[in-house]
């Protein structure tokens, strides 16, 4: 359910100009026949038994069918056979009615962790996607290949998507891009900035591009690399946000009073000893090695995501989990890499933050005297966070074909092209930021007082998991562009499945034929044990019935300010919420993020194979 257009459904690769639909369902399609009954077990058992016509629950005919729309669990030919079969499903229905109701009660009370995003946890999106939307037919008019475009991404900061957005434009597009970064992390907002000026700052210097990779991602860094981040930082803590504004050729836009925000966080990264043969030094190195070795789950999700990895890879990918280094050729500590990246610390992270401004509130309240442990910047990186996450490893191999020497060596190259991209779109004046740091909540009220346009795409991250869908859409829909027929709020969610029982997989669900080809995918893929490891067997398991009732829950359940709804509503009415018109992902492929992305196809990613996207439309006029 994540193809992207004009690509195999097995393969992933570009279709030829004669391609083999899929012979079950009227949405996929391969370049060869060999792709097709390869990927028959697990397509047959996942998308096309979605996307198919559906078969009646009485008499087992396949074709036009009624849904019940007490569960959404069983299809009928007509009333007749929904009569008959009644007496069979209703047990099932009720049960499942009664636990939509049940979770409605449950849902949005969470703690999350305090570790600032500066590596992102899902992979990087392409905000826009403009040849799958506004630029899809076939006669598209003048206006649209030079009109300007609006993007807020609330909740997420992190610049992947923003990187890969910009450098996504095709090339009849010459209009302008502007984005909104929001995020209440001060220090993920402060990195964005950085890296933006950075890459104004030394636009005549050739290497800027790849100098930022390495500062994105690696532990330790070059004399070069940690002057330019010195020199940055230096001039960025006297500027105003004005200067700050034309420093950049107009690029960063935002208030002086975010700017505050930033600076004491540029300040800290200034003071810290990264001299490494200093004894004062803040040795990075053994900050992560002890987050690595904190507690079992680093150690048993390191073992996994290797296991998944060809041979070649997986050495280079294990020394990278040592080592941390991440450069445009191979590279070994011993070579110059003098000074630790400063840009990857913060202050010490606990377990879990109950509340969602916590970090915010500390720093804007002199950390200093609240709290000494807090002024303390050290490494924060996520161990279950890693650069191979926030790329799509079939994007990167596609983008950066021949051989390479490393995966790490790979990806710099990758993102490195990306830098590239944004910074000729910088220079010729099309791509506009302006940043914002405040609670999601309350930027309705900053985007009024500043005037601010419309959206065409709002992106609310995984938002949902601590506000729910209902809070989103009531904040964020009078902020979409009402003129634009293809703006779309998209909201996600990771943690829904652990609340809805069943909707994880086990081994006893799958068939014999669908354990035989994880096995031999886990042959292909590495160490030869045939042991199925549970995230292998999500790709052959459909949840699409669980996530419906979640969804259902979720909207019944309200959120602060809105009232729970007295009836369960029907999938029907969840689709029309609040006057939107949801994507149905059952009958067709969303138009912007994957309904649900494929574990097996990507080694390299350490997916979350429980994410979901839903979009989100105003209804048509």
């Amino acid at each position: 359910m994540d193809v992207q257009p004009g690509h195999c459904w097995f393969c992933e690769k570009r279709l030829p100009q004669r391609t083999l639909p899929c012979d079950g369902c009227p949405v996929a399609v391969y370049c060869t026949t060999s792709c097709r009954d390869r990927d028959k077990v697990r397509h047959g058992a996942v998308e096309c038994e979605i996307f198919q016509a559906k078969k009646c629950s009485t008499c087992g005919r396949r074709g036009k069918t009624l849904e019940c729309s007490g569960c959404n669990d069983a299809w009928y030919c007509d009333t007749d056979c929904q009569r008959h079969g009644w007496p069979f499903h209703k047990a099932k229905c009720k049960e499942i009615m009664a636990f939509i109701k049940q979770l409605s009660l449950k849902l949005h009370i969470l703690t999350h962790g305090d570790f600032p995003y500066y590596i992102g946890n899902t992979m990087a999106k392409d905000f826009l996607q403009l040849e799958n939307n506004e630029l899809s037919t076939d006669n598209v008019e003048k206006e649209q290949l030079t009109r300007e475009y609006h993007v807020l991404s609330a909740g997420c900061g992190n610049l992947r998507n923003t990187v890969l957005t910009a450098a996504s434009l095709p090339d009849s597009y010459q209009g302008k891009l502007h984005i909104t970064l929001h995020d209440n992390d001060p220090f993920v907002m402060a990195r964005n900035v950085l890296f933006l000026f950075m890459l104004v700052r030394f636009a005549d210097t050739d290497s800027i591009a790849s100098s930022l990779t390495t500062i994105w991602y690696s532990l330790h860094i070059s004399k070069r690399e940690y002057d330019l981040i010195k020199t940055s930082l230096d001039e960025l803590i006297q500027m105003s946000a004005k200067q700050l504004h034309d420093a950049t050729k107009g690029l960063v836009t935002l208030l002086d009073e975010d700017l505050s925000y930033l600076k004491s966080v540029w300040g800290k990264w200034r003071a810290l000893e990264c001299q490494r043969d200093k004894k004062t030094a803040i040795n990075l190195r053994q900050q992560r090695k002890d987050l690595f070795d904190k507690g079992p789950f680093p150690k048993v999700n390191r073992t996994l995501y290797l296991s998944r990895i060809n041979e070649k890879d997986r050495r280079m990918i294990k020394e990278w989990l040592d080592h941390g280094l991440f450069f445009p050729h191979e590279a070994k500590e011993k070579d110059n890499m003098a000074f630790d990246n400063p840009t990857l610390t913060a202050p010490k992270a606990s377990k879990t933050m109950k509340s969602e401004n916590a970090r915010l509130f500390l720093l804007l309240n002199d950390v200093q005297a609240i709290s000494q442990e807090f002024a303390t910047f050290v490494y924060c990186i996520q161990p279950i966070l890693i650069p191979f996450e926030a790329w799509d490893c079939l994007r990167v191999r596609e983008h950066t074909p021949g051989s390479h020497s490393s995966p790490m060596v790979m990806y710099h190259k990758y993102v490195t092209n990306l830098l590239q991209k944004v910074k000729s779109l910088i220079l010729q004046g099309r791509l506009l930021i302006h940043v914002s740091v405040a609670d999601c909540l309350d930027f309705p009220n900053h985007h009024q007082t500043l005037n601010m346009p419309n959206y065409d795409r709002i992106f609310t991250s995984n938002l949902a998991d601590f506000l729910g869908i209902p809070r989103l859409l009531h904040t964020f829909k009078p902020l979409l562009n009402a003129n634009n027929s293809y703006s779309a709020i998209v909201t996600e969610t990771i943690n829904w499945f652990s609340k809805v029982p069943g909707a994880s997989p086990d081994a006893d669900d799958l068939s014999d034929i669908q354990h035989e080809k994880i096995i031999n995918y886990c042959l292909d893929g590495t160490t030869g044990i045939p042991q199925i490891q549970h995230n292998c067997m999500f790709d052959y398991f459909n949840n699409t019935s669980h996530f419906l009732q979640y969804l259902r829950a979720d909207i019944m359940a309200g959120a602060f300010g809105i009232p729970a709804l007295k009836k369960i509503p029907s999938f029907e009415n969840v689709k029309k919420y609040h006057g939107m018109e949801m994507r149905d992902f059952r009958k067709g492929l969303n138009k912007l993020v994957p309904f649900q992305y494929l574990f097996n196809k990507r080694d390299l990613n350490a997916l979350n194979t429980c994410h979901r996207a839903v979009e989100w439309c105003l209804p048509k006029v």
